[in-house]
């Protein structure tokens, strides 16, 4: 399993509003249920998976000009699809990582972008919208048929963290059709591209969400916590929260400076989408191209 060459990383926790059913789990009977998940004391938390957010990151890759991997069919076709393992090539198989099969034998690459659920930081109530399916002019005589399609509106938290190795492949094996011996290591230039693209889609957001032929669903967000460490990952997803008002928890971002004063090793900025902590002066405050340049300065400084 493919690791990390260095200790730096940048850890992202984003804050931010989703509604609707972003991410369906599955059809019962007339039903189309929201992805959920139960907390230990009953808590009833929505989520949008890392797998959902990662497509839609990906078509907007593909709108800038990128390679996307198509994917490989097997014998089964269509249900037998995997990936094509050529990170050189295809900028997801990079910053995602794959896991390419060649007969019994496996190849895989840990992408250095970890991301976690969009996940709600509350119980949150998921309602039934009803809705039916009505027959087109040229069956008049067919009944409606009636359905049900769960809905949750949500203060969600996504968690990220990048590591430096975007573009490097020095122990990636290689495989048929796509030797990286000979490609070890893409140039800088083109390591802070993909990274800086990749960045400025995530934090914008300049991503939709799935299912948007239902309805259209783009998170909005609130607050982003940025953490620029030189020694791994910490954990300061743990501090971004919201408060008994539904609004950005200062107290604890305070927590997090005095937990890390005097940590040279770690850098802390704040992206304030809705002026929500107008007074909480304790974090430096960016814009989202300030924090995009800092990040990728912080992996992959020039010279």
């Amino acid at each position: 399993m493919r690791v990390a060459k260095g200790r730096k990383v940048a850890l992202i926790s984003i804050l931010g509003r989703i509604s609707g059913n972003v991410n369906a789990d599955g059809v019962i009977g007339q039903r189309i249920t929201i992805k959920k998940m139960y907390s230990s004391t009953g808590e009833t938390i929505p989520f949008v998976s890392s797998r959902a957010i990662k497509r839609a990151i990906r078509d907007v890759l593909a709108d800038r000009g990128y390679s996307i991997d198509p994917f490989i069919a097997g014998r089964k076709g269509a249900l037998d699809l995997s990936d094509s393992g050529k990170p050189d090539i295809y900028i997801d198989n990079d910053l995602f990582g794959y896991m390419y099969t060649e007969g019994k034998k496996a190849y895989r690459r840990q992408g250095p972008v970890a991301m976690s659920y969009f996940k709600a930081v509350r119980d949150t109530p998921i309602k039934a919208e009803f809705g039916a399916r009505f027959p087109r002019s040229s069956n008049p005589n067919q009944n409606p048929v009636p359905f049900e399609v769960e809905v949750a509106d949500f203060v969600g938290r996504l968690c990220t963290i990048i590591y430096d190795y975007i573009g490097d492949f020095n122990e990636e094996v290689s495989i048929q059709g796509n030797n990286n011996i000979k490609v070890p290591e893409l140039p800088l230039d083109e390591k802070r591209k993909r990274l800086k693209d990749f960045l400025e889609i995530l934090l914008e957001p300049a991503y939709v969400l799935p299912r948007r032929t239902n309805s259209l669903s783009i998170p909005d967000y609130i607050v982003a916590l940025i953490g620029l460490s030189s020694m791994g990952p910490k954990p300061i997803c743990n501090y971004l929260d919201i408060d008994s008002d539904g609004k950005p928890d200062g107290s604890l971002l305070n927590k997090l400076v005095e937990r890390y004063k005097g940590k040279e090793y770690l850098q802390l900025y704040l992206i304030d989408y809705k002026d929500s902590l107008k007074d909480f002066d304790t974090i430096k405050k960016v814009d989202i191209g300030e924090a995009v340049d800092l990040i990728v300065d912080f992996l992959f400084p020039k010279g």
